[in-house]
């Protein structure tokens, strides 16, 4: 993780340079091959490893931009996206960008981590590589590579489903108190992208839970 220097003079937060690259939507072709959803899934791992050690130093009076989920594990990220991941020689090497940490569980972090990294998006979604048969093979491989157990599995589409509910009214509550950039996400239909993906993910619920539990 970028080491923090402190607060500047214009109140603003000063970071280390964090080695690595960094890629956005649409990801080459690289960042959609398995051994990124590997190295990707080792490195969430990582994360939840060390953050879970804080969880005992949480005093109830902290203030976070994302609501805190129960039951509390970890120090979620609440964005572990590509974009928020430096690579280094083709591996996940850094995140970035922990404006969005929260407390919560494990599987609330390794669901969003699943819809961003696969991407596990429906076929209308410009972000949609794969089939749905191929996006449920790369969650499980996630899934393996994390380490999560099975019985937690069938959990995955409904957190997927929550986290991005819980991201559609974020963005109209941001936009509602006049927020201009979820005002501008918002009308390129970056929620509607959003809305259609519950839904896809919903109507293969069973699908998916049968998939990533085998």
């Amino acid at each position: 993780m970028p080491r923090p220097y402190g607060i500047n003079e214009k109140n603003e937060e000063s970071l280390s340079y964090f080695q690595g690259e960094v890629y956005n939507y649409p990801l080459p072709d690289f960042m959609l091959q398995d051994h990124m959803i590997i190295s990707s899934a080792k490195l969430l791992r990582s994360f939840h490893e060390v953050s879970g050690m804080y969880i005992d130093k949480i005093t109830n009076q902290e203030k976070w931009m994302l609501p805190v989920i129960d039951p509390i594990e970890v120090m979620c990220h609440g964005d572990f996206a590509p974009y928020n991941v430096t690579i280094v020689d083709g591996e996940a090497f850094g995140i970035i960008d922990f404006d969005t940490l929260h407390p919560g569980p494990k599987m609330w972090d390794i669901a969003y981590a699943v819809y961003r990294w696969v991407p596990f998006t429906n076929p209308t979604n410009p972000d949609c590589c794969f089939s749905l048969n191929e996006q449920i093979r790369k969650a499980k491989l996630f899934l393996d590579t994390y380490g999560v157990k099975f019985d937690e599995r069938e959990l995955l589409p409904q957190m997927m489903t929550d986290r991005l509910t819980s991201l559609i009214s974020y963005m109209k509550n941001q936009a509602k108190n006049g927020n201009e950039d979820f005002q501008k996400n918002i009308e390129e239909g970056h929620m509607d992208l959003y809305i259609n993906d519950v839904q896809y993910i919903g109507k293969n619920e069973r699908m998916i839970i049968d998939g990533v539990s085998k």
